[in-house]
């Protein structure tokens, strides 16, 4: 989780507000200038105050290196669109109107704004901007930027922007200082929020560039930090900008306290993770079980210059699994989709594996209150009673469990059940091949996947699958390749997932909203078109307040659950890191936990001690 929402790449989903205002003494207003705006209430903080999270007295200076996760390589500095590869950290030179805590389930705070205004009917949002807020090229940021940052955005940013804000019309520049976003829709609570994470560029720079090109040109930003140095396929380092506008602000105290951020790029994970071991970086996300069980028993960890850490947080969990490409015929049936979940061994993973360390994902929003469990209540059936004739029958007679296994890597129950299902869909076995009844097409599908080290989850997959005669294939690609063929839907079967957030909103939209499944670029892997989903969506959105918006997304999560449009994998109850001791972080870790090595630089700090020393 990163305090920078903006960035809608990166970043959707992560935050999804709905809001009411509210001012310094906490009661709930509109028509008056505030500092915030919070999810159905008051913001945590009052004005002027830092976030309790932090350590506001944390000294500066000294480089945090971290590494480069998944992408090989790089060729844009523009995050903002579709093409190329990003550079690893480019948000961090940007800054948006407002910001979010760590702490509260949506909070948002002016930032480049100074206050904003929300109309009493709820028909428009104005921002009042700092006069200090500046570029990273010393000049002022106006309403005009303000502008210009929306329309091009919309116009020729990643598409998720378009439907993002799709119900937030042309803004009105008032003054030098003031800007105007009229709303189509007085009913959706959240459009002050959400437009409150636009990132804002420079029209003086922006404008005289081709926007939707890749560039190596180095941006002008007006965040705590600027790119100084970079080597393509190597590293990029980015150094404290000492004249950001913003470091004295109240809202930034223990913020950003690294002189210099250096991401190294590693192409193979077991490579990085031996230059972890030497000190080559600072901070490891482990995202292997039994790395975390047997991997660190070296010197640096024995010693102490080496400490593991497990941070728990109190955001959904990502719902990673294996995302079926409804654009193909062979999947549209939700009893194939149902089916292949079946033949999924969940529990032998777990036990040859994965040390028993994880749990099986049967939500979209495990484990939080928003997550379904039980059957529906009053108040959800009144929501879904509409919509019955387009959803799954079993929403309303059944709770959603996972099939489970004795953990012996052969679920014969599990796959006597997918093969009746696979019969009832039209599918029929043929000399130990699954084929389609009236076309005699052979059931056969290919896994796309960027890291080959997943194998080792696909193939006890495939070989359930083939007990059944379907055939499967993995075909591992470069970053490139990879985006490209996830931006044009061309891939049978990959892994993906969505990070929901305590505050679900319009986000959901470009998750699983009709609107959203054709579109090149899409966070709509799957191409779920479902008008069931879409209005709950849409309730969703419209939510007056918590107990409603808590109840909407229970409801979404039930049909969703019922479609099987991924075969949900499994997480860990907690984030598990490494780290090298130099390093330095808060006693107490907030509500949104760490989620990533990225997070230390917000709030992390190294040992005035070890500033300039060599592990």
């Amino acid at each position: 989780m990163s305090r920078k929402l903006a960035i809608v790449g990166a970043a959707i989903g992560v935050m999804g507000t709905a809001l009411l205002v509210s001012g310094p003494a906490g009661a709930i207003v509109r028509g008056k200038q505030v500092h915030g705006v919070a999810i159905h209430g008051e913001v945590k903080y009052p004005p002027n105050q830092p976030f309790g999270y932090v350590n506001v007295d944390a000294p500066k200076g000294g480089q945090l290196t971290l590494p480069n996760a998944n992408d090989q390589t790089f060729d844009t500095f523009n995050p903002f669109t579709l093409k190329g590869s990003s550079a690893r950290g480019v948000p961090m030179i940007f800054e948006s109107l407002m910001v979010g805590g760590l702490d509260e389930a949506s909070g948002s705070y002016c930032l480049i704004c100074e206050t904003i205004e929300v109309a009493p009917d709820n028909s428009w949002a104005e921002f009042k901007l700092r006069k200090e807020a500046r570029f990273s090229d010393g000049t002022p940021i106006t309403a005009e930027d303000v502008a210009f940052s929306f329309t091009t955005l919309v116009e020729k940013g990643v598409p998720a922007y378009r439907v993002y804000w799709s119900e937030i019309d042309k803004p009105v520049v008032r003054d030098a200082q003031t800007i105007r976003f009229p709303f189509k829709n007085k009913n959706n609570n959240e459009l002050a929020s959400i437009i409150g994470q636009l990132t804002v560029l420079s029209k003086a720079y922006w404008s005289k560039r081709d926007f939707e090109a890749t560039t190596l040109d180095i941006p002008v930003g007006s965040g705590p930090y600027t790119i100084d140095t970079f080597e393509v396929g190597r590293f990029i380092t980015y150094k404290r900008n000492e004249k950001y506008w913003a470091k004295d602000l109240p809202l930034m105290r223990g913020h950003y306290n690294f002189d210099r951020i250096r991401y190294e790029y590693f192409r193979d994970d077991t490579v990085q993770f031996e230059a972890f071991k030497t000190g080559a970086y600072d901070i490891h996300y482990e995202a292997t079980a039994a790395r975390w069980a047997t991997g660190y028993e070296f010197p640096a960890l024995k010693d102490g210059r080496v400490k593991k850490l497990e941070v728990t947080s109190g955001l959904p969990l990502r719902s990673q699994g294996f995302t079926f490409n409804l654009r193909r015929a062979k999947f549209a049936d939700r009893r194939v989709r149902e089916a292949m979940n079946l033949a999924f061994d969940f529990e032998s993973l777990n036990k040859t594996l994965f040390y028993n360390q994880y749990q099986r994902l049967r939500s979209y929003w495990q484990p939080s209150e928003m997550e379904a469990k039980g059957l529906p209540s009053k108040d959800e059936l009144a929501l879904l009673e509409p919509l019955r004739s387009m959803i799954p029958g079993e929403v309303f007679t059944q709770e959603f469990k996972q099939p489970v296994t004795a953990g012996l890597g052969a679920p014969r129950d599990n796959l006597l059940k997918a093969r009746d299902l696979l019969a009832q869909a039209g599918w029929v076995n043929k000399g130990g091949a699954l084929v389609n009844a009236k076309t005699g097409e052979p059931f056969t599908f290919e896994v796309l996947l960027i890291q080959a080290s997943l194998d080792r989850i696909v193939l006890p997959w495939f070989q359930n699958l083939e007990r059944l005669g379907i055939k499967g294939n993995i075909r591992v690609v470069d970053t490139s390749q990879y985006i490209n063929r996830l931006n044009e839907s061309d891939f049978d079967v990959t892994t993906g997932g969505v990070s929901n957030s305590l505050s679900p909103g319009n986000e959901q939209l470009e998750f699983w909203g009709s609107a959203a499944a054709d579109r090149k670029g899409s966070r709509n892997l799957g191409g779920v078109k479902d008008g069931a989903i879409d209005a709950l969506i849409d309730i969703i959105m419209n939510a007056k307040d918590r107990p409603s918006l808590i109840t909407a997304t229970k409801a979404l999560d039930r049909v969703l659950q019922w479609n099987y449009f991924n075969v949900l994998h499994y997480q860990p109850a907690a984030d598990r890191f490494g780290y090298w001791t130099k390093l330095q972080h808060p006693a107490k870790f907030p509500l949104y936990g760490m989620g990533s090595p990225d997070a230390a630089i917000e709030y992390w700090w190294m040992d005035p001690k070890a500033v300039g020393a060599k592990p």
